[in-house]
């Protein structure tokens, strides 16, 4: 026992390592440099996803006093999907913090919550299969998954949620065992909703599981009965409630722009299609517990885990497929698969050495077993192929991140370009805006309720992408005439539909780190048009009507074209 508490705190040491160098290879050092003078001076930043950096531009608004919103004084629209996660955020912008720091606490948050889930996985492991060893294995499998810390360590909910659900399971294997009823799943669960509305999929199933598990004692099928759809309420009325009164809406403004517009059956077999191409690389074989054990808290685990992937199917996949492995909406359920998976392997090896037809060396079994589990370990987290090993050996930054740098100074370069009141249209909504504190119009819709309720377009982009398949340049730009079109939504594709909008209003510029295009109004006041052309003279304002004309040598300064 000694031995592997040591081992198990030896892992701890060895993942809040792992967490450390990860969440310091996805910030970026930006040095000062005479020929940038956008960038003020030498300073690293902490970024997070850029759907995560959206959630920091709502926190940080609502703790300056603006509201739950996107721009301070705009439309309220509700383009965030975990209110809880973004009131945590807030509390880092309360003490006026650096926002090029303001991440850092966000990802340390993410990392302290994956190292107490560890906690959680090891006491489920050794309920289940009664083996530290196995439980041990589960662990480093937890906790050295590409994809879980990918989510988690750049920012997004999926570690408070990942922690609440395998919380959730670790009680509900606790009553099967005991046989007895609490409500304390309930509400650990119900308030996993407040996180994100969808922690209800895990709710529902763990309450199904246990009023069906529990159906040989009718007062416990009573109190399931009655308790989980009031719990349940007791958590969505007043989030309903508030969305009614804020925003005027019955759910938030990112579920009309993922699930509207498409018809369900091609979202759901774009949801299998992409779960199926995770399983091929993942397998089933953690199912087989399902066959060695033929007990309760195995089947409540199986049930959770599979809970999580048809709901990922229903809504169609996520928008980074092409990562690989767990999407977000699986990964909160990983650790539920690896605990099964272990028991699985300690299920097998029990039987290869004590019961099957001929007993096996114990050693030879323990060897076997250490090269399989290494396979395993390397295969599931070669996601998209052997690059993302260098992901996970921390060789690179992981998904995106290698790109935070660029982003930051594209933000700052937005300062240097624009004035304070300028408007600046975009499709990347995240990291831009909260480093650039300006007006911003969303390309995509998250945070524009008229976008969101477009229908999706399937024409230029084939490929299902959730979030990223509704945009409206003819009201975007054409309509909401910002100051700047910082970039279009894969631009190689959409430039012909927004090029009608650019061609005599915009002046097409280049961003000096990394040579794309940005475009600027014709004469608009909110640029900073000397940075931009040298020697520039703003235009002479039309006279009012009825003035007389101007001086004949007035000099020509009509909008560039």
């Amino acid at each position: 026992m000694k031995r592997t508490n040591l081992l198990f705190a030896l892992i701890l040491v060895a993942y809040a390592l792992y967490a450390v160098v990860f969440i310091h290879l996805t910030s970026a050092l930006l040095e000062a440099d005479p020929a940038k003078p956008w960038i003020p001076e030498t300073k690293r930043y902490y970024v997070l996803f850029d759907d995560a950096m959206i959630s920091m531009r709502y926190a940080r608004n609502l703790a300056d006093g603006d509201g739950l919103v996107w721009n301070p004084g705009g439309e309220k629209v509700e383009g965030y999907t975990n209110p809880a996660w973004v009131g945590y955020m807030a509390l880092f912008h309360l003490p006026n913090i650096d926002p090029a720091n303001t991440s850092l606490y966000i990802q340390v948050t993410g990392a302290v919550l994956l190292l107490a889930n560890l906690f959680v996985v090891r006491a489920i492991t050794r309920r289940v299969t009664g083996s530290d060893y196995a439980a041990l294995a589960a662990v480093i499998f937890t906790a050295f998954y590409l994809p879980l810390n990918t989510w988690s360590l750049q920012g997004t909910e999926v570690s408070v949620l990942t922690l609440l659900v395998s919380v959730g399971a670790w009680w509900g294997v606790r009553l099967l065992a005991e046989d007895r009823f609490s409500v304390g799943p309930y509400l650990l669960l119900g308030a996993g909703t407040l996180v994100r509305l969808d922690a209800g999929v895990p709710y529902v199933m763990l309450a199904a599981f246990l009023f069906w598990a529990q159906r040989r004692n009718p007062q416990h099928r009573v109190q399931h009965l009655v308790a989980a759809p009031l719990v349940l309420l007791a958590f969505l009325v007043p989030q309903t409630a508030f969305r009614l009164w804020y925003y005027d809406e019955w759910l938030p403004n990112t579920y009309y722009l993922k699930m509207e517009g498409l018809p369900l059956v091609e979202r759901v077999l774009h949801g299998a299609d992409v779960t199926l191409r995770v399983f091929i690389k993942l397998g089933v074989f953690p199912l087989l517990a399902l066959i060695f054990r033929q007990d309760r808290a195995v089947r409540l685990l199986a049930w959770l885990f599979v809970g999580q992937v048809l709901y990922s199917i229903y809504v169609g996949g996520d928008a980074w497929e092409w990562y690989g492995g767990a999407n977000r909406y699986v990964s909160i359920a990983m650790p539920l698969f690896f605990v099964l998976l272990w028991t699985t392997l300690h299920a097998l090896y029990t039987w290869l050495v004590d019961a099957g037809p001929q007993r096996a060396n114990p050693q030879m079994v323990r060897y076997g077993l250490a090269a399989f589990a290494l396979f395993l370990l390397v295969s599931f987290n070669a996601t998209y192929g052997p690059g993302a090993l260098d992901e996970w050996l921390l060789i690179k930054p992981s998904m995106d991140s290698g790109g935070n740098g660029a982003k930051v100074e594209q933000a700052l370069a937005v300062r240097w370009y624009t004035h304070d009141d300028a408007t600046v249209a975009l499709a990347g909504a995240g990291i831009v805006p909260y480093f650039a504190e300006r007006t911003y119009i969303d390309l995509l819709g998250k945070s524009d309720a008229v976008i969101a309720h477009l229908p999706m377009d399937r024409t230029i982009i084939p490929e299902l992408k959730p979030g990223h398949m509704k945009w409206d340049y003819s009201y975007s730009i054409g309509e909401l005439q910002p100051d700047m079109v910082m970039e279009l939504w894969a631009e190689d594709k959409t430039f012909a539909q927004a090029q009608p909008y650019l061609a005599d209003d915009y002046y097409r510029a280049w961003w000096p780190m990394n040579g794309t295009a940005f475009y600027l109004r014709h004469g608009s006041p909110q640029v900073q048009w000397p940075h931009i052309i040298p020697n520039y003279e703003p235009p002479v304002a039309a006279p009012p009507p009825g003035a007389p004309d101007p001086a004949p040598d007035t000099p020509d300064t009509r909008p560039l074209d």
